[in-house]
């Protein structure tokens, strides 16, 4: 199965332990990806997020939103994205979870 997690929540939230504690138990069952958008852009410079990493998660950020916020270099593991392309990955996955 593919999950799709899309973050529009900061970093700060009681949205990370969630995802986090998702994410160590859906990559037992199939592909998971965060991409992160809006506030959740910040997510791209916080070191903490190299777990999501360690555990296989492929992590998305959408470069407007991260433009807007004024990252200007997000941390390598991370992947330039658009929502034009999380419209394309929400149509090959299994479910979409929502965090806002």
């Amino acid at each position: 199965m593919r999950f799709l997690f899309v973050v529009s929540s900061n970093p700060f939230s009681k949205d990370y332990a969630t995802i986090l504690k998702l994410t160590k138990e859906l990559v037992k069952r199939g592909e998971v990806i965060i991409f992160f958008t809006g506030n959740g852009a910040y997510y791209s410079i916080r070191p903490e997020t190299e777990e999501f990493k360690k555990l296989g998660a492929r992590l998305l950020f959408c470069s407007h939103s991260a433009h807007q916020r004024g990252i200007k270099d997000p941390l390598p593991f991370f992947e330039s994205s658009s929502t034009y392309n999380l419209s394309k990955i929400m149509l090959e996955c299994d479910k979409v979870l929502s965090f806002n």
